[in-house]
């Protein structure tokens, strides 16, 4: 009994614990939009703001790119820390003209800062079956 006991104890701590969703359309709604969904892509459209720093979210899956309005922005990365997240690091976005479709693996917690004086756009292609 007080084994059962413990193990209800230890899985309701756990719960408890238990990250936020991170999904993109779920963390940061007012920046990702689902244009098309099924079981092979998700395909997004988002937009952040002049000035805006959008909500720590998270990519689950490969994706592909394409900016329809650059730029210049910082992509800020977040992990979990005691039971925290933190941001652990800053990369400014190349700035520049952008290739027409970027590949961009899986992409955990984080964040973009537009810079810019005008919105950051994209197209993002997520691949939910990549293999």
């Amino acid at each position: 009994m007080k084994l059962m006991i413990a193990i209800a104890i230890f899985a309701s701590a756990v719960q408890a614990e238990a990250a936020p969703d991170l999904d993109a359309v779920v963390a940061a709604p007012a920046n990702h939009r689902i244009v098309l969904e099924n079981d092979e892509v998700r395909v997004l459209q988002v937009e952040v703001a002049p000035g805006e720093t959008e909500a720590v979210h998270e990519h689950r899956w490969p994706s592909v790119l394409h900016i329809q309005s650059a730029q210049p922005a910082i992509d800020i990365s977040y992990a979990w820390r005691d039971g925290k997240m933190v941001e652990t690091g800053r990369r400014k976005l190349p700035a520049g003209a952008p290739p027409a479709a970027i590949w961009v693996p899986r992409q955990e917690a984080h964040a973009v800062q537009n810079l810019g004086t005008a919105p950051f756009r994209l197209l993002r292609v997520e691949l939910k079956k990549p293999n």
